[in-house]
């Protein structure tokens, strides 16, 4: 049986799933679905039941990489409860880091003209009135750094409460 590793971008937009051995990618599954609908297909498809699919029967799974944020918020809470009751059923271990790992754009999205950014000493912030960022897609990496990744999984929620 193969061992594996999987890294998950899920933070809104575009859903990418890379599958690594020894930290390097080997392929990757892209979805441009609703995070509520392409969470449960990709890993249907990876994991053991009867709509597996076939040229994964080989593989286990032992630790999942994903971003914890920041991102949209309901992604990120699909994605947190989504991923939990995987590692709970399948044994799974996870581990989280930054979106901000997963792209070179300076700025990620956070609504209107807000966006958030990560400052000199890598905490996230929000930058307000950004005027045409440049925003760039996610990526995968090639070679997974996971001195990079924390066992604080929980979602990143940087921005405030709705006021009233």
């Amino acid at each position: 049986m193969k061992e594996i590793d999987i890294v998950l971008v899920s933070v809104g937009g575009t859903i990418k799933c890379g599958l690594y051995e020894n930290k390097g990618l080997f392929e990757e599954i892209v979805s441009n679905e609703l995070t509520l609908t392409a969470l449960p297909k990709i890993f249907e498809s990876l994991l053991p039941n009867p709509k597996q699919d076939s040229k994964y029967t080989d593989i286990k799974i032992n630790t999942i990489y994903y971003a914890n944020g920041p991102g949209s918020f309901s992604a990120l809470k699909l994605t947190h409860i989504f991923l939990h009751t995987l590692s709970l059923i399948y044994e799974v271990k996870l581990l989280a880091t930054s979106s901000f790992y997963f792209t070179q754009a300076k700025y990620i999205k956070a609504f209107g003209t807000t966006y958030f950014y990560e400052d000199e000493n890598n905490d996230i912030a929000l930058a307000y009135g950004v005027d045409n960022p440049q925003e760039s897609e996610f990526y995968l990496p090639k070679i997974l750094d996971t001195l990079r990744f924390h066992h604080k999984i929980e979602p990143l929620y940087i921005l405030p409460p709705v006021q009233s």
